[in-house]
């Protein structure tokens, strides 16, 4: 009975998550300021990302190289045709995990920081003709928090609540082509879930999410609801290391606002998948963890995109 109860709450959430998508699928899409969302594809997870982590103290460290380019965008100091961008970014996590529980669910809380570099090309349009610039810049991002994240297990299904905060901590020049500041606070609702068939090893993972964001008030642009989802589907091939696919889905669902928002109905679009490989293992009494993927984004539209590539590497203290 408890199995049947299961597999029925599980088809539920499938339901959910696929009507959420036909949905999203069907409605007009907008550009963020800058072509740039707090959401960067490959960032949520690796494996089981819904699953409860054992109490402890988690450090996680990932290197990102992203190569991408847009079309039209609306910088802090214009409308560019076309964005040539390549970032290096060094996100530093920490998580704690208390031996506590809020609504009978595993409770954790973190933090992130990023160094980041920047290089960006632009080409403007004007009078006289097509004009490029360029930029670059190097420096600590803004600061994101996790206030709260709760987990809960369902049998073989595991499910995870959290609300990610971004603050805009870092320094933002709206007279520059390349920021390390999104100048905007960003409130980030996920609802993780994974389900592990432990007869073949394959687990499904999703992370639905929707972002909310603030106006810049430096550029009085105020950007529109996203929509944004990273998957997964590894093969367990043995208690330590696991292969698979890994993507991602960006949406952005309400139009952007504000005296900056000089595009007006600016529809925008991005989808990635790539392959990755995630090694785990526990050395005396500390646990490591290893990930690679690659992601390639494709049927974009009126967004930064390219190709992606993500390394992390954890240790719980």
């Amino acid at each position: 009975m408890y199995t049947f109860r299961v597999f029925c709450f599980l088809r539920l959430i499938i339901f959910v998550i696929t009507y959420g998508l036909i949905n999203v699928a069907c409605l007009r899409a907008y550009a963020v300021e800058s072509g740039v969302s707090f959401y960067l594809p490959g960032t949520y997870g690796d494996i089981m990302v819904a699953a409860a982590p054992a109490p402890g103290t988690y450090l996680l460290s990932t290197s990102i190289h992203y190569k991408s380019n847009a079309s039209d965008a609306v910088l802090p100091n214009g409308i560019d045709k076309r964005i040539e961008a390549e970032a290096y970014a060094e996100l530093i996590r920490g998580f704690w995990v208390p031996d506590a529980k809020f609504l009978d669910g595993q409770i954790l809380m973190g933090f992130r920081v990023s160094a980041l570099k920047q290089d960006v090309l632009a080409e403007v349009e004007t009078n006289a003709g097509s004009l490029e610039f360029q930029d670059d810049i190097k420096g600590i991002g803004d600061l994101s928090i996790i206030p709260l994240s709760v987990y809960w297990q369902l049998g073989d299904l595991y499910i995870n609540l959290y609300e990610a905060i971004s603050i805009p901590t870092a320094n933002f020049d709206k007279t520059r082509l390349a920021n390390i500041s999104l100048n905007r606070w960003v409130f980030d609702t996920v609802l993780a879930m994974s389900y592990l068939d432990k007869s073949t090893g394959i687990e499904i993972s999703a992370t639905p999410g929707i972002i909310y964001n603030s106006e810049n008030t430096k550029t009085k642009y105020h950007s529109g609801i996203e929509f944004h989802m990273d998957a997964m589907v590894n093969w367990h091939i043995s208690s330590s290391l696991s292969i698979g696919m890994h993507g991602s889905v960006y949406k952005q669902l309400t139009k952007d606002k504000g005296e900056g928002a000089t595009l007006g109905s600016f529809k925008g679009r991005s989808y990635s998948i790539g392959p990755a490989i995630v090694w785990h293992k526990n050395i005396e009494s500390r646990k490591y963890l290893l990930s690679a993927k690659w992601l390639h984004e494709f049927d974009a539209e009126n967004k930064i995109f390219g190709d992606l590539t993500v390394l992390t590497l954890g240790i719980k203290f």
